[in-house]
């Protein structure tokens, strides 16, 4: 809910009084007239307290009537409740209920149907989906159950029971809206959901359901949840603060079949009692606390020691381009890799973005800085649903790296087309290319038969420790 401004509160203020004062100025004349009869024998004081008493009373009526303004409960395009206030029944709900989910329900698409039907439309959708959602819990046998628009397509629900009680009725809705169509729009639902065994904090668990949100869906996937071994949300926050703050990180590596010596870097965290945090867990946690910046300046600090120990390999690690695109981030990486006296070409930084800068020239500036030093650029995930190919238009690097797909689907041909036809791009632009997750002999042939330079996979090497790295090398 946007606050009023205070010139607008004011204003509304004022507009009690106007409303007020005429009301009260009748009510004391015909106080005044009913009572005229009766002057000689009432005390003056009782006209004095009679008009104090209607003025409060008159006022008090119109006071709440402006501060029903801003307490406005229900959203008014999907008459679901606002943000504000379905936080608050979650938060009374999941302490009374022993087992309690909250699922966050989005509209995938909603920002290109505001584009191509117009925001009228879009505010439809947003009524349409949101009735529909609670009638499925509700022709389920749910009963009494919170629904919210938190923001944007995004609405948060809130059921009595575990997720794993939960869940199939969550898939069940969103296979249902696979086929969802309203007036000839194609509505893209997904679902996530956490429960109270996560954490009993309700900001703590949104937060955490948009994580999952923004987490990579597999094939024949509808939903997004945590998986059963994951630890509570407080205790993840405390073991990624307590790796960041004692730096400790454990650094993994995979070397590439290529024409130079290149080894991928995969980072774990190591928390209390050497509790190990997979990156795609830490990753999401590290961005909401505000550790970006910090996480890539420690991992820098890891490769580069690494840089010094093995001679003549290059390391390829993420950095994230929110952190690259910071002017002052780019003195701190040359300081690091000065100090350190490493040779800046055996560092190759991997880049990933879902949304495309807002400013292309000035990304491509910075990223020209860098590579003037020496470092080189890898765009990731290509061909995924991402902004690697608006960024090959206009972004000049180094290396593009083939999303997982391509491997996968080898055997179609429609794959197969567009990654002959990338690779051919490639080739024109002077850009050396790089496929991952290749696990047999004969995937390996067939992308050195394509052109591909880099191969990444089980069948060149596993990922491995820095001892069996040098032993790889050796």
């Amino acid at each position: 809910m946007l606050y009023p401004h205070k010139k607008e509160r004011a204003h509304r203020f004022l507009l009690a009084l106007r409303t007020g004062l005429p009301l009260f100025v009748l009510a004391a004349i015909l106080m005044f007239f009913r009572l005229s009869d009766y002057f000689e024998t009432i005390p003056v004081s009782f006209y004095i307290s009679a008009i104090f008493i209607l003025a409060v009373s008159i006022y008090f009526i119109f006071y709440m009537i402006y501060r029903g303004f801003d307490e406005q409960i229900t959203d008014p395009i999907t008459h679901t409740f606002t943000r504000q206030k379905v936080i608050s029944i979650l938060k009374e709900e999941i302490v009374k209920d022993k087992d309690y989910s909250i699922i966050l329900i989005s509209i995938e698409n909603l920002a290109d149907i505001n584009s191509h039907y117009g925001t009228i439309a879009g505010d439809r959708v947003l009524k349409n989906v949101a009735r529909e959602a609670g009638k499925f819990f509700v022709d389920k046998g749910f009963e009494k159950f919170p629904i919210g628009h938190f923001k944007g397509g995004d609405f948060l629900i809130g059921l009595k029971g575990n997720y794993n009680s939960i869940r199939p009725f969550l898939e069940m809705m969103c296979i249902k809206f696979d086929d969802f169509i309203m007036d000839d729009i194609e509505i893209k639902v997904k679902g996530t959901i956490v429960d109270k065994s996560l954490s009993s904090d309700v900001i703590a668990l949104v937060e955490r359901l948009f994580e999952l949100k923004e987490s990579e869906m597999e094939d024949g996937e509808h939903i997004k949840a945590p998986t059963e071994d994951d630890i509570s949300l407080f205790e993840l926050e405390e073991n990624i603060r307590y790796a960041i703050s004692s730096r400790n990180f454990s650094l993994m590596f995979q070397p590439l079949l290529a024409d130079e010596n290149i080894a991928q870097v995969s980072v774990k965290l190591q928390g209390k009692n050497d509790k190990i945090i997979h990156q795609k867990t830490f990753m999401p946690v590290i961005k909401r606390l505000g550790f970006e910046r910090e996480f890539d300046e420690i991992l820098l600090e890891k490769v580069l020691i690494n840089c010094k120990k093995i001679e003549k390999v290059a390391f390829a690690f993420n950095i994230s381009p929110s952190v690259l695109r910071n002017k002052r981030f780019v003195q701190r990486f040359k300081q690091m890799v000065e100090k350190e006296r490493v040779d800046f070409s055996r560092l190759i930084v991997l880049l990933s973005e879902k949304q495309v800068y807002s400013n292309m020239k000035r990304y491509n500036d910075l990223l020209q800085e860098y590579r003037g030093l020496g470092v080189r650029f890898c765009l990731d995930n290509v061909g995924s649903v991402n902004a690697s190919i608006e960024y090959m238009k206009r972004l000049e690097v180094d290396i593009i790296r083939f999303e997982k797909s391509f491997t996968k689907h080898v055997d179609t041909q429609a794959y197969v087309s567009f990654l002959r036809a990338y690779v051919a791009i490639s080739k024109e632009l002077q850009v050396k290319t790089w496929i991952k997750m290749v696990d047999s002999d004969e995937l390996k042939e067939n992308f050195e038969n394509m052109g591909i330079d880099y191969i990444q996979g089980n069948i060149i090497s596993k990922i491995i420790s820095y001892d069996k790295l040098e032993e790889y090398l050796t």
